[in-house]
């Protein structure tokens, strides 16, 4: 159960009434003047409720604060979980030919989505993104078919049967040329194609860690 600050509670639902009223999140300024805080305290408000995955934002861009998870009257949470589908294995070391049978889904809260609607989960093999992602941990993928330098991906690569095969690996595009770079540099290396055959298939927004027992 999350407790929040009398603050944080003022600040969702001045964000809700906004939204809900004109269809804009207010400014920040709005936010502190409007609440009678001061704009660190604003700030903190803001913070709080993106740490418990209520509300998303951009640093870029003015009025983007998102609703994600909703907040009842006693302040509590609103619970609401989605079916998200297993598809596949992508390996996190060595290729192996990419599956797109559903295997089975799992509950997740939405708020831990973070404002993803189109997601799926791939199961890792191999550890060449050790320690950001493990053998047997889940990643969640947010289905995309562009990347930005430093993003963390789930791509396919034709290999010279002309099957297939995915990986997860860190995007680099330098010109015409694309690097998909392990963080297990130790154990593996990068992958070197292009556009024409490397396609991206997803960005990682998450994982499911497995620990031992």
């Amino acid at each position: 159960m999350t407790n929040f600050s009398d603050e944080a509670q003022k600040t969702y639902l001045l964000i809700k009434q906004s939204l809900e009223k004109s269809g804009k999140a207010p400014t920040i300024k709005e936010l502190a003047k409007e609440l009678n805080l001061s704009v660190r305290k604003a700030l903190e408000a803001l913070r709080e409720l993106e740490d418990s995955l209520i509300i998303k934002r951009s640093p870029y861009r003015s009025r983007s604060i998102e609703i994600i998870s909703q907040i009842d009257e006693q302040g509590k949470i609103k619970e609401v979980t989605k079916e998200i589908p297993i598809v596949g294995t992508a390996p996190g070391g060595p290729f192996l030919f990419a599956e797109q049978n559903i295997e089975n889904y799992i509950s997740l809260p939405i708020r831990l989505l973070r404002g993803n609607p189109n997601v799926f989960l791939l199961r890792v093999v191999g550890n060449s993104m050790s320690p950001y992602l493990e053998d047997g941990d889940l990643a969640l993928v947010k289905k995309q078919e562009n990347a930005n330098n430093r993003d963390v991906v789930v791509a396919v690569k034709e290999a010279n049967s002309g099957e297939y095969e995915a990986t997860i690996k860190e995007f680099y595009r330098d010109g015409e040329q694309i690097v998909l770079n392990p963080i297990n540099t130790k154990e593996y290396k990068p992958i070197i194609g292009n556009a024409e055959n490397i396609k991206v298939q997803g960005i990682i927004v998450g994982a499911i860690k497995l620990f031992d027992n």
